[in-house]
């Protein structure tokens, strides 16, 4: 059972190129970071540390030049920052950093480890969560229903996608929210078409669309590497995500979730099924 570490300290946006599923935060106590295993001294001394909000991703604000419909992709950002208190946001003028904002609000983060580029995989409170600085706690005392990533999720704001290395006991709690979400068509789950769409070109996955973040990211990166249509399902096979489905089926790729007819794309298997191998 993993071992999450309870952080205060405050999020901060100014500056940044913040979305709906990713943010910085600096710890009130430095010395609380010695709790994780990092990459590098420098991942270590930042103050301010880019986070990976665990179990949710929300639309693309940016992506290597591209987005998804901005205005549900803002809607995630911007209901994270009113859930943090952060207020008086002022976006550039391309929508991908916020120039000014009264930020530096306090809260909590509750992480059992960080990932590959140094960010620590979080869980994120508001400051009025009953939780102590400093504390271990695991799936079994840590108040889930209480963190934003539940609270978006539940709101049908964010996709829930999930690791093999998620902790099962939130990946379960997580799942009914969003099934319930899905079935009252809440958010995202109103319009969402990643089950079955048809894919026109590079503006169809930026203004019509509703998809899965991680499958948006996916199909850019084709459409910039690409000159031809056909080559979609040999290109998804190259993945190697190496996924489990929440039954313990293992799949080599998404290409293998995809039924390709033309331009047509249909993805059967619920996203909150599928565990994504850690990158």
């Amino acid at each position: 059972m993993a071992q999450y570490k309870v952080i205060a300290g405050t999020f901060h946006v100014k500056g940044f190129q913040p979305d709906g599923d990713s943010i910085r935060f600096q710890a009130n106590n430095p010395e609380n970071w010695d709790f994780f295993q990092w990459t590098s001294e420098s991942d270590k001394a930042a103050k301010k540390k880019q986070l990976r909000v665990e179990s949710i991703d929300a639309m693309e604000t940016h992506y290597e030049g591209y987005h998804q419909p901005r205005t549900f992709a803002l809607a995630a950002l911007e209901s994270l920052l009113e859930k943090l208190g952060i207020t008086s946001v002022t976006y550039s003028l391309s929508l991908t950093q916020i120039v000014d904002a009264n930020d530096g609000k306090p809260g909590f983060i509750a992480s059992a480890s960080t990932d590959r580029f140094g960010r620590p995989v979080s869980y994120l409170f508001p400051k009025s969560a009953k939780l102590t600085d400093g504390a271990v706690m695991d799936s079994d005392t840590l108040p889930i229903e209480e963190s934003l990533n539940f609270d978006l999720a539940r709101e049908g704001l964010v996709y829930p996608t999930f690791y093999t290395t998620t902790d099962r006991v939130f990946a379960e709690k997580i799942r009914a929210v969003v099934a319930r979400a899905r079935k009252t068509k809440r958010g995202i789950w109103s319009i969402d078409r990643t089950s079955d769409f048809t894919l026109y070109d590079i503006r169809t996955l930026e203004e019509d669309i509703l998809l899965l973040p991680k499958l948006f990211r996916r199909l850019v990166n084709f459409f910039d590497g690409y000159a031809e249509f056909g080559k979609l399902g040999e290109y998804m096979a190259k993945q190697r995500d190496n996924l489990v489905l929440w039954d313990g089926t293992k799949k080599r790729s998404l290409a293998d979730l995809m039924k390709i007819s033309g331009r047509r794309i249909q993805m059967k298997t619920p996203v909150e099924d599928i565990l994504f191998a850690p990158k």
